[in-house]
């Protein structure tokens, strides 16, 4: 019976034991727990001051890196109408927008200028070569095509002819896949790299012929490489221009494929 009687005593004790660090921590802590949930009636009011506040409605579109646009031409690039409330707006779904209707666009940001004005910040993929189908196309390193087509070559950009066409056709913003253009592009973009022509222009990379790609340059000088080794074939083409001024009048190719150069006259 006695131990009975202690063992309740001590639950009593350690029950009024911790309802005591409870009243102390809940005084403790009943400033802090005021100060936040005033911060938070006051956080709130300044949201729905600012979604409501005709002040921070939308007046002004602003695009950067696109030459010069009217008010209305800024705003429907964005998809945008004046008096949006800014503070509310989905600056996420504006460039998912834009990106969309502009595929030409290689990066795209959109920022809120307090109290009424976006600002878009567009960086145009720059063209890398030119693919001759019924028309001239440009593309960049990624081979997405680029707006514009010219039915005569585009000056000062490599050529790469033999391309297929797609079978989803030539729109902007599409995607070459065509394995072969894929090799020609980096070809091109090794030989530019490697600065062996010096101040000679790579016209045309000519894949028409898969077994046996080709370069043009100058227009008029074919260097022919096959359809493997390429490195090691520029190498040999580097050798060869060290001691070989390359005139277009007196050469007509320069043949890597074999174990020799050969070089033909005209």
């Amino acid at each position: 019976m006695a131990k009975s009687v202690r063992r309740g005593r001590s639950k009593n004790t350690f029950s009024v034991k911790v309802l005591g660090v409870v009243r102390r921590v809940g005084v403790f802590c009943l400033p802090y727990f005021l100060v936040l949930a005033v911060l938070g009636v006051l956080l709130g009011s300044v949201a729905a001051y600012a979604v409501n506040s005709p002040t921070f409605e939308l007046q002004e579109a602003r695009v950067l890196n696109v030459g010069t646009l009217t008010p209305e031409q800024a705003f429907r690039f964005c998809e945008l109408k004046r008096g949006e409330n800014l503070i509310a707006l989905d600056l996420g779904n504006v460039q998912q927008v834009i990106k969309r209707k502009h595929p030409e666009f290689k990066e795209v940001r959109v920022r809120r200028v307090l109290p009424s004005r976006i600002e878009v910040v567009v960086k145009r993929r720059t063209p890398a070569v030119q693919i001759a189908f019924s028309r001239y196309i440009q593309v960049d390193k990624d081979l997405v095509i680029l707006p514009g087509s010219s039915a005569v070559p585009f000056k000062n950009l490599t050529i790469i002819e033999g391309t297929p066409v797609p079978r989803g056709g030539l729109y902007v913003g599409a995607r070459l896949t065509d394995p072969g253009t894929s090799r020609a592009l980096k070809l091109a973009d090794l030989v530019r790299r490697s600065g062996l022509l010096r101040k000679h222009l790579l016209t045309k990379v000519d894949m028409t012929d898969p077994k046996n790609l080709s370069l043009i340059v100058d227009g008029a000088v074919e260097i022919r490489l096959g359809s493997s080794h390429f490195i090691e074939r520029l190498k040999l083409l580097d050798q060869t221009l060290k001691t070989l001024e390359l005139d277009q009048t007196k050469i007509a190719y320069i043949d890597l494929r074999f174990d020799d150069v050969v070089i033909g006259s005209r």
